[in-house]
């Protein structure tokens, strides 16, 4: 019988062949003309698709399974063909889907799961964000679909039904970036079961294996590109049997281990931040609520990272980390105490891999976990002791992995910053008026816990090999946090620290072994790596030109004509003991000065000082001798003087004064036996030779004989150390030891005896108490991770110190504001011209004006044998660019002229002449050259302006400065 229809009717009825087979496909002919009829109205997809849901409807009631097939194929060409008016059959394809899932017909449900994947990929925002009917009937497919693999009970097609769902929750990955409410249903829908499949197939070593391979394969060098080609190519191989399995029923676990891997892998693969965030906690809280191995779920999420896109990686480690913060807010407690943990430990486990993290923000994350540790620490809890302190050191292992995985050069200098700014800030906080809001023991334990950190960043680069070069930390990186070692010091406005005696000792005692441990490692290393094989169109320092050319041939002025390499010249490991390197000679302030300032501080703080603080600062000083070299000692000799006993005015002494007196000498003597050895070339065992060196042994043994001398402060010298000389001391004419004091004139006349440390040794440098707080911050600007600086423009002197005739400070000692000196020998007082010491441009009697004259003609001689940056050689090689008038505003009136070969008779009148301008002009060149300026205690800085003899006279303080003749 015939019964009429519509036409869209009949055109959908075509396209079925007749019998009852079970795989059936629809009539090309008729399917073709149907989807052009259903595609050229709206109105006419409309009826198409409300016709299909009803004939599917009807046809799974008579378990017509092949009619299905064909009503699936009809519906997939639709979604394809009409995907601009998706809107329009949205739900009655989801309808259909829905009937047809509800047979269980495995056939059936496959390709149910393709038609699944193509309206998935048509699907936009739209309907998600406008049809709330749509979205709960696609939601229901979805679960439908992803329920398979869960709840079948069929053991023989039981991988069917699990790649059924598999296959769903990759298309899902699709339409996770529509709406977040929709996003994070489908998250929780598909993440469980993801990780159920993974974990059935996979334990941690197959996990690792994936990870090692996935690493390896996103290097970016250009040996592993064809490894990525190949890799892609075997992933689509992997997919095809995946696909040609499926279609004939003979899976594989294997099949199902990698779309699985697959499906989580779309879900992290892609570039929507909100969606990687949401994907990563939603790993991270199903591993904690599945109680499932942690360790198994570190690895599984370090391996989803490296699917997401490179540039967005750091997004997972924000995300933990802002959980961290969140619950932080919220309080520390036992209830949220295994959720913090397990967060931060998948954190450590991202922080700790080799996964690259481009875009990560180094100071951000530090100063978060820096807060975090603070929180834990000082912040009331009812966590115990042991709770905290295993928080806190993941938090600590953060910290280190983020400063020791090179992003950028300064990553690690920046990463040492971020904490000694908060040790110094943590410090700062436990100074009150009153009220306390931590216990002395928390805010101890937080700044040993902030200085461990440092320490372990430090352990980690020593023993971690890497090809990515860095910039070191330096001195002057921990200007900011010298106050630990005089903490009471540091505040003048009555308030009072938590903090007892005990626990600052306790704290500078680990202040003291993390410094002397960057020195011992970070520092020495940074000077072993600073040297550059510079050519010729290097700068260069005098100390380098000088070394070079003496090694070439000391006779050979013109050694200096052409420069070498710095591989050739011995160079390319230059370390800081090169003079004046960072301008720690010619910038009074500076990292070494302040350390000695604290120093003195530090023993002024405490009348008996802890024996273990003592003999770890004389460590330190010990090792700062030994790496630094000249640029210490000329920093040291202003202390030296301020710290030794005033034998001559009292014999009673107070303990911290005992304390100096010993270490000053201690760290003179390794002074002397250092140097020989720093500057062999140069010193050829000078400083052991001198009168120096014996007039130092003597004073110890004076001091060991008269019970000034404390023991036990120089473990490792055995002549220090010993109470058993066989020394004979100078006796004065009662046969009584004189007090032997070393005074400024034995350093300058031990400086003015060797023609390389005249050159760079101050010995009347003024001494500085106080630190020019602008200088504090230099390491931001000047110095930071920069272990070549070459800055060495000169000062000008400004005022002549504190210091007396005979290198005393007076009784009422006045601190000295920041003076710019040279720092060099130049500016010593002339003292010792009588001696035929070159000393300086300081004048004596009319016969030292001659002895002048021959002294400079005979050092000009050498210093052009030697290089010295005076040699007219090196000026002519280096300089020839600089017009050699313009060093003087008269050259006539120089006592030396660059660039040429004679010498001029010095004239009084003359030298007066160049005085009455205040000082001298010097080139500005970028090498290290001396400063031709005199002596701030010279004759010829005194009453400049005064033409009156008797007026002149009256201002001159020695015998020497009385014999000036007008």
């Amino acid at each position: 019988m015939n019964i009429f229809h519509h036409k869209h009717q009949k055109l959908i009825l075509q396209c079925y062949p007749a019998g009852k087979a079970t795989d059936k496909k629809p009539n090309s002919s008729e399917l073709s003309y149907l989807l052009y009829y259903a595609s050229t109205r709206r109105v006419k997809l409309e009826k198409v698709s409300v016709f299909l849901r009803e004939k599917t409807a009807h046809d799974a009631a008579r378990n017509r399974t092949g009619n299905l097939q064909v009503t699936l194929a009809i519906l997939k060409e639709l979604i394809i063909k009409c995907s601009e008016n998706l809107n329009v059959f949205a739900r009655q394809a989801c309808n259909i889907l829905k009937i047809c899932l509800d047979t269980r017909d495995i056939a059936v449900c496959k390709n149910v799961v393709k038609t699944y994947g193509v309206l998935c990929e048509k699907l936009d925002g739209a309907l998600f964000s406008g049809d709330k009917e749509f979205v709960q009937d696609f939601t229901d497919v979805s679960l439908t679909l992803i329920s398979f693999g869960k709840d079948s009970q069929s053991s023989q097609s039981q991988l069917e039904w699990q790649m059924i769902s598999l296959f769903a929750i990759k298309h899902i990955s699709n339409c996770l970036g529509y709406t977040n409410n929709s996003s994070k249903k489908f998250i929780a829908l598909s993440i469980p079961y993801l990780i159920q499949v993974i974990m059935q197939h996979n334990n941690i070593s197959s996990l690792m294996q994936r990870l090692r391979t996935n690493m390896n394969v996103e290097s970016s060098d250009g040996t592993k590109r064809l490894s990525r080609v190949q890799s892609h190519k075997s992933q689509n191989l992997i997919n095809k049997q995946i696909d040609e399995d499926f279609d004939n029923d003979s899976l594989t676990v294997t099949d199902v281990n990698e779309e699985a891997m697959n499906a989580l892998k779309e879900f992290f693969n892609n570039n929507t931040t909100a969606q990687i965030s949401e994907i990563t906690r939603a790993v991270v809280q199903h591993v904690y609520a599945a109680n499932i191995n942690l360790d198994w779920g570190i690895v599984l999420l370090e391996l989803c990272v490296t699917w997401i896109p490179i540039q967005l990686r750091f997004v997972s480690s924000s995300t933990l980390l802002a959980t961290l913060n969140r619950m932080n807010v919220e309080g520390f407690s036992k209830s949220n105490y295994q959720v913090q943990l397990q967060y931060a430990r998948y954190l450590l486990g991202l922080l700790s891999s080799g996964i690259s993290m481009i875009g990560l923000s180094i100071s951000d994350i530090i100063q978060q976990l820096l807060n975090l540790q603070t929180d834990l620490i000082l912040k009331h809890s009812d966590l115990s002791n042991s709770e905290i302190d295993g928080l806190t050191n993941i938090y600590s292992d953060c910290i280190c992995n983020v400063a020791t995985h090179i992003y950028y050069y300064d990553q690690v200098p920046d990463s040492i910053q971020e904490i000694l700014i908060k040790v110094d800030f943590v410090l700062d906080g436990s100074f009150v008026d009153g009220n306390q809001s931590a216990s002395g023991e928390k805010v101890h334990n937080l700044i040993v816990q902030f200085l461990d950190n440092i320490s372990k960043i430090f352990l980690i680069l020593k023993n971690k090999t890497s090809s990515i070069s860095r910039n070191h930390v330096n001195l002057e990186h921990w200007d900011i946090s010298l106050g630990l070692l005089a903490p009471e010091s540091e505040f003048e406005d009555g308030r009072s620290t938590v903090l007892t005696v005990q626990q600052i000792h306790s704290i500078q005692a680990k202040y003291l072994q993390v410094f002397d441990e960057f020195l011992n490692s970070e520092l020495v290393i940074a000077a072993a790596g600073s040297g550059s094989s510079g050519g010729i169109g290097n700068s260069r320092s005098a100390y380098e030109v000088t070394r070079t050319q003496s090694k070439l041939d000391p006779g050979n002025a013109s050694a200096s004509s052409e420069f070498l390499s710095a591989d050739e010249s011995g160079l390319a490991g230059k370390t800081f003991t090169e003079p004046d390197i960072n301008q720690y000679i010619t910038h009074q302030q500076n990292f070494i000065s302040h350390l000695l300032m604290y120093t003195d501080k530090f023993f002024d703080t405490y009348d008996s000082p802890n024996s273990e603080l003592v003999l770890l600062i004389v460590t330190v000083l010990k090792d700062m001798v030994s790496i630094l070299g000249l640029n210490f000692v000329s920093n040291f000799i202003p202390f030296f003087h301020h710290w030794v006993l005033k034998l001559n005015r009292t014999n009673e002494f107070t303990q911290s004064q005992l304390y100096k007196d010993t270490i000053a000498h201690i760290l003179m003597y390794h002074i002397l036996k250092t140097l020989d050895k720093q500057y062999e070339d140069d010193l050829a065992g000078y400083c052991k030779a001198s009168k120096l060196f014996k007039h130092t042994l003597d004073a110890i043994e004076y001091r060991k004989l008269n019970k000034l001398w404390i023991f036990g402060l120089d473990a490792g010298s055995f002549e220090l150390d010993s109470n058993k000389t066989n020394r004979v001391l100078p006796k004065d004419a009662n046969g009584v030891d004189i007090k032997l004091r070393i005074k400024s004139e034995n350093v300058e006349e031990f400086a003015c005896g060797n023609n390389f440390l005249i050159v760079w040794l101050h010995p009347q440098k003024p001494l500085l108490t106080e630190i020019e707080k602008s200088q504090v911050s230099t390491h931001m600007s000047q110095f930071n991770n920069d272990s070549k600086n070459t800055n060495h423009t000169f000062l000008d002197p400004l005022s002549n110190g504190n210091m007396n005739v005979d290198g005393e400070e007076p009784e009422n000692f006045v601190p000295t504001n920041f003076i710019n000196h040279t720092g060099l020998s130049s500016d010593a007082a002339s003292s010792n011209s009588e001696r035929g010491l070159y000393t300086g441009l300081g004048l004596g009697t009319a016969s030292d004006i001659q002895t002048i004259h021959s002294e400079i003609l005979q050092f000009s001689q050498h210093y052009q044998q030697r290089g010295i940056p005076y040699g007219n050689n090196y000026t002519t090689s280096h300089l020839s660019s600089i017009n050699e008038t313009s060093f003087f505003d008269d050259c006539n009136g120089s006592i030396y002229t660059f660039g040429s070969r004679q010498v001029n008779s010095p004239r009084v009148a003359d030298l007066k002449s160049v005085m009455s301008n205040n000082h001298l002009r010097t080139p500005n060149i970028s090498s290290r050259a001396m400063e031709n300026t005199v002596s701030n205690d010279s004759v010829l800085g005194k009453n400049l302006l005064s033409h009156d003899v008797d007026s002149i006279l009256a201002g001159l303080e020695s015998d020497d400065e009385a014999a000036f003749v007008v």
